[in-house]
């Protein structure tokens, strides 16, 4: 009796928290998903609510008939999921899916015929019209009636020597030519470093006596979350709430910095939303952002402003919505939120005016080489219906399966050409899954997630031609894992993927159309990130493991333990091995670098790594106890293997756990001093024995 009440109040809370949950129980008619246009190199798919029967799709009950109803021959699939269909090999223009109410399988449900509008394009175009863009938000509302909710989609030597002449650090980029940006950087002897709503300029030419040359006044509302150089430019980007034009925007403040101790603020350009992240090359700066425009007030018949917010002060004072001709709809999306692009030509001090141009359709993942850019962004399965064997509780509370879509657009300067998009099964892990060789897009994925014990997880390798049509994929790899690590190293790939223990992949991808496995090391733990030595060693930086033992369930589970770093030989591709390895601290022991590589020190000279570092140990029972913090530098070659070199610790026992403000959060290097810069101070040594030289206290 208990059991069921306790039922019954669960059901209640599901239906408050998640209104619509049931709509499926007991709706009496078919609810459709499907993007208003689709490339001519794509195919296009509509996902239904209710089932289809796989010998009713036929030309007498699924057919295409053009705007004015005239059939044409097409190439109609229904997917796996019974609820798909796509539909293949269709010229420019405008069509019409009908799909008859016999097809469907009815289930007791009274469903009707079915009749769906969209657009087969060439290239991509702008927005015609205000109403076409308010047609695409309402069409967009009408699809999210029913169903389970939709996730809210949130990671060359020319640029070098654009941001530095000297011999001191840069920033660690994944592609030579293209610079990233971080939130510590470093020009002629000078440190600009990210605190607060300020811009900490430190002037360490002389390491045994360091000076705060000046200290850059950013608005409260401003948070600056990337620094980048260009010649005499200081870019600071990052999120800021603007109250003139009361929403949040994308900004970057540029400063010359000719005088560091007296930098001049000259540009400020913004766009609405928030920051993805930004790309420097060829002499541009691209801004990368998303922004979702309040769409849903157009039910209550309310005046909404759809378009994206953008500001130049170098065009005037005012904040403008972004011109429809500057609005496309990205084709085979049907979302919400815009991805938003900034160029900005850097050449002459960044006087000319930037070019934003709005995409529909959001993206989360991001990679660009010199020539194009790629924005991803995951396609949830149709949840729509609950199938009859799934629980109503797993449905709502356990993440969704997803695949990848693909857009792509070649660059030149501020001029931004949509290339095209594609689908790939399975989801990417971030930026190091991607890369561009000889105009070949390669992407890893996983497909599934490792939790489910009825879908075994699986991940793979596409190789697409430079209009992203297939060319040669790696499938299935390491069931049930999923991919923690990945690294393109020219004509090789590396793939870390972990549950248990930690598979390494070497992956030949000289010929595109081929790929292939020639290796395979497994070893305990697993590398968050890889990071190439040389053409045949690469270091990882990740976690050690163990198993444990649960008494309750009966089964074994993987915990981590101390941070670990290897060095993988892989001049035999066949035959991978861990030529050295070292653990970092004990357990709950960890670097900024595990999750973002920027934390990365590297100097060629000394073939020094480091990273700052937050040690702790284990304790009693599950208790972790913290030892300190720093940062350590090792020197890493192939014959030597991995050699402690500078252990910059601070030790302090008797605190319960480290102090945010003093904590390591880069290490860089000018001549022959290293410095390790905190957000209250910023300390110097010797390069070649780590000696102290000096501290600075920030304020």
């Amino acid at each position: 009796m208990m059991k069921n009440k306790w039922l019954v109040i669960m059901l209640i809370l599901v239906v408050a928290i998640v209104p619509g949950v049931f709509t499926w129980m007991v709706n009496t008619d078919v609810t459709a998903k499907a993007a208003s246009t689709s490339m001519a190199t794509q195919s296009w798919q509509a996902s239904f609510s209710v089932a289809l029967k796989k010998n009713k799709i036929t030309e007498d009950y699924v057919f295409i008939t053009t705007a004015k109803g005239q059939k044409v021959p097409a190439t109609i699939e229904l997917l796996e999921d019974q609820k798909t269909i796509v539909v293949k090999k269709l010229a420019p223009g405008n069509y019409q899916l009908h799909v008859k109410k016999e097809a469907f399988a009815q289930g007791g449900l009274n469903v009707s015929s079915q009749t769906i509008s969209f657009t087969i394009i060439e290239t991509l175009t702008a927005v015609k019209s205000e109403k076409e863009l308010q047609q695409y938000f309402k069409k967009l509302l009408t699809t999210q009636r029913v169903g389970w909710g939709e996730e809210e989609k949130a990671e060359s030597a020319a640029s070098e020597d654009k941001a530095t002449a000297n011999n001191e650090s840069t920033t660690n980029n994944q592609v030579d030519g293209v610079e990233e940006g971080d939130i510590v950087v470093v020009k002629d002897g000078f440190i600009y470093s990210v605190k607060d709503q300020s811009i900490t300029v430190v002037n360490a030419k002389d390491p045994k006596h360091l000076k705060l040359a000046t200290s850059i006044k950013l608005k409260e509302s401003q948070y600056i979350s990337k620094l980048a150089l260009y010649d005499n430019l200081l870019i600071a980007i990052g999120d800021e709430y603007i109250e003139k034009a009361g929403t949040a925007m994308v900004t970057a403040s540029f400063y010359d910095i000719s005088n560091p101790g007296n930098p001049k603020h000259v540009r400020h350009v913004g766009q609405e939303g928030f920051l993805q992240d930004i790309r420097i090359t060829k002499d541009t700066l691209y801004i990368i952002g998303n922004m979702y425009p309040n769409y849903w007030m157009l039910q209550e018949d309310k005046k909404a402003e759809l378009k994206p917010k953008t500001f130049d002060s170098v065009a005037g004072s005012a904040y403008t919505s972004l011109p429809l001709e500057k609005i496309s709809i990205l084709p085979n999306t049907m979302d919400g939120t815009y991805s938003l692009i900034t160029a900005v030509d850097l050449k002459n001090g960044a006087k000319t005016t930037a070019n934003t141009k709005g995409y529909l359709g959001g993206s989360s993942g991001l990679y660009m080489s010199e020539n194009a850019l790629y924005l991803t962004t995951p396609i949830y399965e149709n949840n729509q219906a609950a199938p009859s064997n799934k629980r109503v509780m797993d449905m709502i509370w356990l993440p969704r399966s997803a695949d990848t879509q693909i857009f792509k657009w070649n660059v030149d300067g501020t001029t931004l050409n949509f290339a095209g998009s594609t689908e790939v099964k399975g989801t990417v892990l971030n930026q190091y899954s991607m890369d561009e060789y000889k105009g070949n897009f390669r992407i890893f994925t996983t497909e599934g997630n490792t939790w489910d014990e009825k879908s075994t997880s699986y991940n793979h390798l596409f190789i697409l031609d430079e209009h992203l049509k297939p060319l040669g994929s790696v499938k299935d790899m390491a069931p049930g894992e999923k991919i923690y690590s990945a690294r393109f190293m020219g004509e090789k790939a590396y793939v870390v993927t972990f549950k248990q223990v930690d598979p390494l992949f070497v992956i030949d991808v000289a010929n595109p159309k081929k790929p292939a496995v020639l290796g395979e090391l497994k070893i305990p733990g697993f590398s968050n990130y890889l990071h190439p030595i040389d053409e045949t060693h690469l270091m990882g930086i990740g976690y050690d493991t163990e198993q444990r033992y649960d008494a309750y369930t009966k089964r074994n589970f993987t915990v981590t333990t101390n941070m670990k770093m290897s060095l993988f030989d892989v001049s035999d591709f066949s035959n991978p091995k861990e030529q050295s390895t070292v653990k970092i601290g004990g357990k709950g022991s960890y670097s900024d670098v595990q999750y973002n590589p920027k934390a990365l020190f590297r100097n060629k000279e000394f073939n020094y790594f480091g990273f700052p570092v937050v040690l702790y140990d284990a304790g009693k029972g599950d208790e972790i106890v913290y030892q300190g913090h720093g940062a350590q530098i090792y020197e890493i070659t192939a014959d030597k293997g991995i050699v402690l070199k500078g252990n910059i610790i601070n030790r302090n026992t008797n605190e319960p756990y480290e102090n945010w403000e003093q904590v390591v959060q880069r290490v860089v290097y000018i001549d022959d001093a290293l410095y390790t810069i905190a957000r209250n101070e910023v300390k110097s040594y010797q390069l070649n024995d780590f000696k102290p030289l000096d501290t600075l206290t920030i304020k």
